[in-house]
């Protein structure tokens, strides 16, 4: 019988970890992102979370099993600060200088929607390899709802690859709905992913 999966905040000390976790879940687009200097990738994230989290930003949660941490998601309110700070925008000037980080600001940023004001978006879900289809996904979208409740929203609502077929089910099974198809030409071009699902969750 598999270890509980736990959800919490996350701490300075899992953003090591959570940063490796991310760069294996999203390495496409931290590829283009970061063209040329994935060897600093992990670092990169791991400082601009740092910096994000002096910030006191509520969102960022990790899935914790036998005492290690195995998956990350992160959840955003319209009243929250903007995430593209200037201490995490230096970060990036500082790895990557001034048009390697203006470069991936704008990558990083293609992919963003903006959140309606009873709603929560959720993002970066991500679960490390060996801990895939073990139900830490699943515990992690459950706990979002709970969080969104505390926080007095009505509603959980996401972007997906149309293409990514395992999550989309995920979501489905977990009361999710599809509601409209986003096309776009220039993430199709940059990231090779053109068509984008907003799935919502209304919370009973």
């Amino acid at each position: 019988m598999s270890e509980p999966v736990q959800v919490r905040p996350a701490c300075p000390e899992d953003l090591e970890t959570v940063s490796l976790i991310l760069v294996e879940g999203f390495y496409s687009k931290f590829e283009a992102a970061f063209r040329g200097r994935m060897d600093r990738a992990a670092r990169i994230i791991a400082r601009t979370l740092r910096a994000e989290m002096r910030r006191r930003l509520s969102g960022l949660y990790v899935a914790e099993r036998a005492g290690r941490v195995v998956g990350t998601l992160s959840l955003r309110r319209r009243e929250d600060p903007e995430v593209a700070s200037w201490p995490a925008t230096w970060v990036l000037f500082q790895e990557l200088g001034l048009w390697g980080g203006l470069r991936a600001m704008f990558y990083l940023a293609l992919v963003d929607q903006p959140v309606g004001r009873k709603d929560v978006y959720v993002s970066d879900v991500a679960v490390e390899k060996a801990a895939r289809r073990q139900g830490v996904a699943r515990a992690m979208l459950r706990h979002a709802e709970k969080v969104a409740r505390l926080w007095g929203k009505e509603a959980l609502v996401l972007d997906v690859s149309a293409g990514n077929e395992p999550a989309r089910r995920l979501y489905l099974s977990l009361g999710y709905t599809e509601e409209r198809v986003r096309r776009s030409l220039l993430t199709l071009w940059l990231l090779q992913m053109g068509e984008w699902v907003r799935m919502r969750k209304v919370l009973e």
